[in-house]
């Protein structure tokens, strides 16, 4: 596997274009307006390519039957070539889909975690969100005046501040919208890359402030926004079990482009595991989430990973059996789960169980004992 220099980027291109049609991380590292690596089988006459951006974004695209070169990635990914010393690990996307079957032995012996994904694009925003902000909550644009406000600013946020800095076209880096609640930050929408006036936007919302419209009207204020600063299309993705994210997209008009897939692997090997857990329950496949629990975690083994069990308890939640999910909820919390905000807001309809006040006790517990 060979590095090439950037000047030598133009030679991968006709390799990754699909790719580089809606991934901007992607287009924009080949454009070289982001800095990144890329990695080619021949530096001539590249039959295979894979881009990195931020040692954790990776793209591959080409000839998935090249073994020298999966085998190259491999090694690549396990020696941290691609993460680096403080990485942990990476998200890949392929063009084309033949490459699925290659992923496992790309990933070995890790087992990918695969999620299907929806793209939507937007192109016009006429929709009137100011009329939809929610009583108590102020929509604000990201700019220094919230730090001049004393405003807490979430790392995301913080990114869009730093891109625009200083420079004499900042829409053309990153803009953004937040939605404040007594002076927090509680959700945002931000487009912090732009490539060829494409625009790939990212949203949050606090756990506690969910089903509120805050996702829409920040979403809305940032496509608006960016649609009337030159971007001409945004960029929109998402699991495709994300109903949240659909319904919002949807109500906001987006039209959905097509379907594509994602591998994530995390180089920790427990938290692999947990992830792949965590993937099960998301997509709503309960039987393996618990599967995968099951292989990782021993009822009296001081080392168990509080989230394998805190995954357990969701399962059982989910499929009607809550006396087996407080049982594994408080062995997550013996275990050291401590987001309370997350609990309270997974297991609402069990706050009257007996056991529960000495759970929330035993996580608010674990939270002081970590600082947060």
């Amino acid at each position: 596997m060979i590095k090439l220099s950037p000047s030598d980027f133009y030679k991968v291109r006709p390799l990754f274009e699909p790719l580089m049609a809606y991934q901007m991380f992607c287009a924009g590292v080949l454009n070289g307006l982001y800095s990144g690596q890329v990695f080619v089988d021949d530096s001539d006459n590249p039959r295979n390519g894979l881009v990195s951006k931020d040692s954790m974004w990776w793209f591959l695209a080409g000839d998935a039957q090249n073994e020298g070169f999966n085998k190259a990635i491999n090694t690549a990914i396990f020696d941290r070539t691609l993460s680096g010393e403080k990485g942990w690990g990476g998200m890949l996307v392929c063009y084309p889909d033949d490459w699925d079957v290659q992923i496992p032995v790309i990933f070995a012996p890790r087992i990918p975690i695969k999620t299907n994904r929806l793209h939507y694009l937007c192109r016009q925003m006429k929709l009137n969100w100011r009329t939809h902000i929610p009583g108590g909550f102020e929509v604000r644009f990201v700019d220094q005046s919230l730090v001049e406000d004393g405003i807490e600013i979430p790392g995301t946020v913080a990114n869009v501040l730093a891109l625009r800095k200083d420079d004499p076209e900042p829409d053309h880096k990153a803009a953004g919208f937040v939605a404040l609640h007594n002076q927090n930050i509680v959700a945002y929408a931000v487009i912090d890359c732009i490539v060829n006036k494409g625009g790939d936007i990212g949203l949050y919302t606090d756990p506690e402030f969910r089903h509120r419209g805050l996702a829409y009207v920040t979403s809305a204020a940032i496509i608006e926004y960016a649609l009337s600063h030159d971007v001409e299309v945004v960029h929109w993705d998402c699991e495709s079990f994300n109903m949240g994210s659909i319904r919002t997209a949807e109500k906001l008009g987006l039209q959905l482009s097509h379907e594509h897939t994602m591998y994530h692997l995390i180089l920790d090997p427990v938290l692999h595991e947990v992830n792949r857990a965590w993937s099960h329950l998301d997509a709503g496949r309960y039987k393996q989430a618990v599967e995968v629990c099951k292989e990782h975690v021993d009822a009296g083994h001081e080392s168990a990973h509080p989230h394998f069990y805190y995954v357990l308890a969701r399962c059982c939640a989910e499929s009607g059996r809550p006396d087996e999910a407080m049982q594994n909820l408080e062995l997550a919390a013996k275990f050291g789960w401590d987001s309370a905000d997350e609990m309270k807001a997974d297991f609402q309809a069990m706050a009257n169980y007996k056991t529960w006040d000495s759970i929330l006790e035993q996580v608010q517990s674990n939270a002081q004992a970590k600082g947060q």
